[in-house]
């Protein structure tokens, strides 16, 4: 199966050519969405590397698959979750919102969005997670100047 299927194939538009869209595309659009619900810690890279670790904003397509045929996508998402928030609910949210926004920015049909919660964080590692990735930030700050 390619990395990128055509979306749109009018016989009416063809002078106008196709719409190509990559797997790695949707996998960027699905952990972004991801990633602003409240109560995702951060995206994990799941079973493949049998680790609970979250993943770096640069490398978080490492924990989304995508399947795609033409006009077509299903994904799986690995997470991790605070304990604080319904974990059912928010695996919901990561469904709803994923599919719609692949939908919305692709045009493609999502067939399916699993959501493979890979670890529950408690307050206190939620908290210490947040300020390691404060401090990270200040530090680039810095050499910027």
């Amino acid at each position: 199966m390619s990395d990128k299927q055509v979306i749109k194939d009018n016989p009416q538009e063809r002078e106008l050519g196709n719409v190509t869209v990559s797997k790695e595309v949707v996998a960027i659009i699905a952990a972004q969405e991801a990633i602003k619900i409240k109560g995702v810690v951060g995206i994990t890279s799941g079973y493949r590397s049998k680790s609970n670790n979250v993943l770096p904003r640069k490398d978080l397509t490492k924990g989304v698959e995508v399947w795609m045929k033409p006009g077509e996508a299903a994904i799986t998402i690995s997470i991790i979750t605070a304990y604080e928030v319904g974990i059912f609910k928010v695996a919901e949210e990561v469904q709803r919102r994923a599919k719609d926004a692949i939908y919305a920015m692709t045009g493609l049909e999502v067939l399916k969005v699993n959501v493979n919660v890979q670890g529950v964080k408690f307050k206190e590692e939620t908290n210490k997670l947040k300020k390691e990735k404060k401090e990270k930030e200040e530090k680039k700050k810095e050499t910027a100047k």
